[in-house]
């Protein structure tokens, strides 16, 4: 596949209940089910217009956004015009929205992209005069490499994916007269890690991991070094504390950030864990099972002392939003004991923590009529100012600190497996809301968002240069942890499976993209696996024959190269001699092998292995047929693939296969 994933076409789930073989009626099925939905913030929206402006509920919650309502256009992409959406266009983007929020509560970003594929879609099916009843597959071929051209390689992916799924939806529920079952034939993953590629193996650059996802060592020990050194009431101290956590664990920004309030955990075996909900910043805000995070030995007593400090320095925060949650507005605690009527100047406001900025002639309260000038103030000298010198009173601070409190600050941020909710209060990493010139609201606590965390990257060569005597540019974010981490473990020798699984993937072919270890230098590392007797295949069995001594020269003179072949690896070198079999790789070649615990080719493996058996059938019925031809020579290529591919399938837990069922399951989907 050119994406590196499965060939299987998006699926969903219908909409509506009966499908109809008028197709307007099913239309107008998804449009009445759609309006019947009263989801939360949704109040001010008027179904005709083609801008939504949402001010509550999930949609909103942008990851690294600190926003109060979300707007929606229902419309062409800018890149065509901007032209609100029309007629069936304009029904089946609005319902597709409503149904797929209520369902899966996708965040805005993912929605608007939607609704730009729909876009496209729209302007394809425009110039071949196509409606949505009359819908091919040729249009959402033009509208995918309309979005080629307009857009790079990781947007356009994404637009590709949403084309698919809006093509399945239109299957589902019975909108078109023809099933598109479509995918994109020439989307591509981005970072790709398929295809072939060929170095030699005494390359000196050969055993070096090279990736712009990949961290310079020289960060982490910055890293390490501003956690020892910058005090713990710095301004920055948490966010070097979430680095650090990042650097340890591998979790997405947003599974880091929005880590429950704990420390850590020890199950029965003496294994340390912590709990965490996985989460990606696509997929909004939705109901995730809490899961558990064992750490590595190593960096146990790190993330151990970390999770206890954090706790220690968001102890203020942590009770100004518990004071949020019980009285739905910001923590005013601070202003109990100040008299209504008492004059409260910048001086005043300084001890209280607000900014004296407040009562400048730009002030907040100046510019709400909220200041008042007295006309018998002095300055500190004792002298009369130029400038009348303004206070205000115990309202006009209240009103400024209500000023920037959403109800988002005291929403349900997390719902577990077991229904238990959880607020701002009970997050690990909570802080004051952050104002304009480096001042901070304390009446108000907040999580930190990725906005914050990019802000504190633009000072992080500051801290280095402060604290840790390093000149340092800042190249990374934070996903890139997540990168480095995963290369770390697979060059150490940890299974796909296993990595899939302790990062908390469900696919995978998802953690090929995160392993950035050269070919050749898992060639040099397929050496020593062949020596411990954890590949498959010729070669490897042959070693097992060659005395100890001998293995290293024999291994160093068969392996020059080495060639990703999907089902396993070719270590022929095409610098010497052509292949001889055609890259024909699982027929019993002397130069196939692969490793025995390699789940993410097993896919690869069925498909070859069902698509051969069913050649092999097409063979014996020419065989039997009154112009055999060379069917006897293609029956026994065709067994010396099954028999290699057989093994593979053994090596990878899998001892019945049936190729029947699954190319049945891959054909009904």
């Amino acid at each position: 596949m050119a994406d590196g994933r499965s060939n299987r076409k998006a699926k969903v789930v219908p909409f509506i209940d009966r499908i109809e073989l008028d197709r307007k009626k099913n239309l107008q099925a998804v449009l009445n089910k759609a309006r019947l939905m009263k989801l939360e913030g949704f109040d001010a929206v008027e179904w005709d217009n083609n801008i939504w402006q949402i001010n509550g509920g999930r949609l909103f919650k942008l990851t690294g956004k600190n926003v109060k309502s979300a707007s929606l256009h229902f419309s062409l992409p800018p890149k065509l015009g901007s032209d609100a959406l029309k007629g069936e266009w304009e029904i089946v983007a609005k319902a597709l929205f409503i149904l797929r929020f209520h369902r899966k509560h996708q965040s805005t970003p993912n929605q608007r992209n939607f609704i730009t594929a729909i876009g496209y879609v729209a302007f394809a099916a425009a110039e071949l005069g196509q409606e949505l009843v009359r819908l091919t597959p040729e249009v959402l071929d033009n509208a995918c490499s309309l979005i080629s051209t307009h857009y790079g390689e990781t947007t356009a992916y994404n637009l590709h994916k949403h084309v698919a799924e809006f093509s399945a939806h239109c299957d589902a529920n019975g909108l078109c007269r023809a099933l598109l079952q479509y995918k994109f034939a020439k989307m591509k993953r981005p970072a790709n890690v398929g295809g072939f590629s060929q170095n030699r193996l005494d390359d000196s650059e050969v055993l070096e991991t090279k990736s712009s996802k990949l961290i310079d060592p020289a960060v982490f020990k910055v890293i390490g070094k501003l956690y020892l050194k910058v005090p713990k009431d710095h301004k920055y101290r948490i966010f070097i504390l979430m680095l650090t956590l990042l650097a340890c664990t591998g979790r997405r920004f947003s599974e880091v950030s929005l880590l429950p309030n704990q420390e850590l955990s020890m199950d029965e075996g003496g294994s340390a864990y912590l709990e965490y909900f996985p989460r990606k910043a696509s997929r909004g805000d939705v109901f995730t099972p809490k899961r558990r995070l064992y750490l590595p030995s190593e960096v146990t007593p790190i993330v151990s002392k970390v999770m206890t400090e954090l706790v220690e320095i968001t102890a203020a925060a942590r009770s100004t939003a518990e004071e949020m949650e019980k009285v739905g507005g910001p923590d005013l605690r601070f202003l109990e004991n100040i008299p209504e009527d008492k004059k409260l100047y910048g001086a005043n406001c300084a001890e209280m923590g607000i900014s004296p900025s407040v009562l400048i002639i730009s002030g907040w309260l100046r510019r709400h009529n909220l200041a008042w000038p007295d006309q018998n103030a002095l300055t500190k000298a004792g002298s009369r100012p130029r400038h009348l010198i303004h206070y205000t009173n115990i309202e006009g601070l209240k009103k400024y600190c209500v000023r920037d409190f959403s109800e988002v600050h005291i929403s349900v941020i997390h719902t577990d497996q077991f229904g238990k909710e959880y607020y701002l209060k009970d997050l690990l990493f909570i802080r004051p809301l952050g104002l304009a010139r480096g001042s901070y609201a304390h009446w108000i606590a907040t999580s930190c968002t990725q906005s914050m965390f990019s802000t504190f990257l633009r000072y992080f060569p500051v801290l280095a240069e402060n604290y840790a005597s390093g000149n340092l540019e800042v190249d990374f974010t934070s996903h890139h942890f997540r990168h480095t981490l995963n290369t770390l473990l697979d060059e150490g020798g940890l299974s796909d499976l296993l990595q899939t699984e302790w990062f908390g993937r469900t696919n995978p072919r998802d953690t090929k993209a995160y392993q950035h270890t050269s070919r050749e230098k898992r060639a040099l590392m397929l050496r020593e696996d062949i020596k411990k007797g954890s590949v498959g295949g010729q070669l490897a069995e042959q070693i097992k024959a060659v005395p100890v001594d001998l293995q290293d020269a024999v291994l160093k003179a068969r392996i020059q190269a080495v060639h990703d072949v999907g089902t396993g690896i070719c270590v022929h070198n095409f610098s010497q001699t052509p292949c001889e079999r055609h890259l024909q790789c699982s027929a019993d070649c002397k130069d196939y092998v692969w490793a025995k615990d390699d789940k993410g080719r097993l896919d690869e493996q069925k498909r070859q292995y069902a698509l051969t058996a069913l050649a092999r059938q097409h063979v014996i019925k020419q065989l039997s047929s009154n112009k055999p031809k060379k069917s006897a020579d293609w029956l026994a290529h065709n067994d010396k693939k099954l028999k290699t591919l057989a093994t593979q399938l053994a090596d990878n837990g899998v001892e019945h296969f049936d190729p029947e069922q699954y190319l049945n399951e891959v054909k009904h989907g």
